[in-house]
């Protein structure tokens, strides 16, 4: 493999890793317990970055964007796991990790392209305490559960994923013509009166959207994201590597185009609602017909935070996912056979008991 050289996140004070730390939102070295903000680890980082360039070769000069890129090139590895295939994002440093789906110990297999650099990031904001604690509770009471999804050594496979987004934002655009209805009915002693009138509805608005997310990754269930949705935006950070420390990230492999369309869709339908209830005057709107035509469209590539564990049962996955800024959760839980068998029989046995009970009662 290519040798290249890296800029590194270590401790000034001791030379340790520095990870991020999501309580108080800076760095801390759990080697020395020194602790430093989002903006003294940047410095630093350009101060490294600088004495690197000292050693290297003269080359051409860069625009912004490129030294970005080259930036991220240089600092991101990519994993790849032998078992399921799915490819990890960690910052240079990290020698070992596990997959996040299959939790089989990963192997570096080289350096990510500029093209996956991300434009901005929301930082967790929730330690794996928390999340440990609070799946504990998600599943707490659910008795039908197999035995290994509740141990301690499947919830330490909690992992920090950062997850692949493509945000959405820009004007449009929305036209609706319909058949209004207006209908008023009233009795008298004897009879009973409808009133209708007709009317030909026309609504036309500008709508605005932002940030209307998609996940990036195939093998993340798009249903199951949009459950711990929404993230709150004002969060969003420029991207930086030093954000992945002790954390990895999902490599999307879902294109901008093929994001648009979920996203698209999404639009869609919130246009049409909103539209709808500018006409809800009416009783009733018959022969709807919408049109929605976008004025201005961007995309931003971001990385999000999520707790998320999968765990494989009979031969099929299950996941659960906690947003790691709100905390909010969502996951499909796995149900044993044997104790959903031997829960049937124990209520099929009292229900024959008291039958027999009464029956005995009743003969009596």
């Amino acid at each position: 493999m290519e040798s290249v050289q890296t800029i590194t996140y270590q401790c000034p004070n001791c030379n340790a890793a520095l990870e991020y730390d999501n309580v108080s939102g800076g760095f801390k070295c759990f080697y020395c317990d020194s602790r430093f903000s989002d903006r003294e680890i940047r410095n630093i980082f350009k101060h490294n970055e600088e004495e690197v360039n000292l050693d290297t070769a003269v080359e051409p000069e860069l625009d912004e964007t490129q030294e970005q890129m080259e930036e991220f090139t240089g600092q991101s590895a990519l994993y790849s796991c032998p078992n399921c295939g799915a490819g990890v994002i960690c910052d240079s440093l990290t020698s070992s990790t596990r997959c996040h789906f299959c939790h089989t110990p990963v192997i570096l297999s080289g350096r990510l392209s500029g093209e996956f650099k991300p434009n901005m990031i929301i930082p967790f904001s929730s330690t794996r305490e928390r999340a440990e604690e609070k799946f504990k509770e998600y599943i707490k009471g659910k008795f039908l559960l197999p035995r290994g999804f509740k141990s301690e050594a499947q919830i330490s496979n909690i992992s920090a994923l950062y997850v692949p987004y493509w945000l959405k934002s820009g004007l449009a655009d929305a036209h609706l013509t319909a058949t209004g209805k207006t209908i008023r009915t009233w009795s008298t002693a004897s009879r009973r009166y409808t009133h209708t009138k007709v009317y030909h509805v026309e609504r036309d608005a500008e709508l605005s959207f932002i940030r209307v997310p998609c996940d990036g990754s195939k093998r993340i269930d798009d249903s199951l994201m949009e459950s711990i949705e929404p993230f709150t935006y004002s969060g969003l950070k420029p991207f930086s590597m030093s954000y992945l420390s002790g954390c990895a990230a999902e490599k999307y492999d879902i294109s901008k185009e093929e994001a648009a369309v979920r996203i698209d869709q999404r639009v869609l339908e919130a246009a049409q609602e909103e539209i709808r209830r500018m006409a809800t005057v009416y009783t009733t709107l018959e022969n709807v017909q919408t049109n929605f035509v976008y004025r201005q469209q961007q995309y931003v590539y971001a990385l999000l935070p999520v707790w998320f564990l999968n765990y494989n049962y009979k031969g099929k996955d299950y996941s659960f996912a906690m947003n790691g800024q709100t905390e909010k959760m969502f996951g499909e839980l796995p149900v044993s056979k044997f104790k959903a068998f031997l829960f049937g029989a124990g209520i099929f046995l009292v229900l024959w008991i008291i039958a027999s009970f009464l029956g005995g009662m009743c003969l009596d």
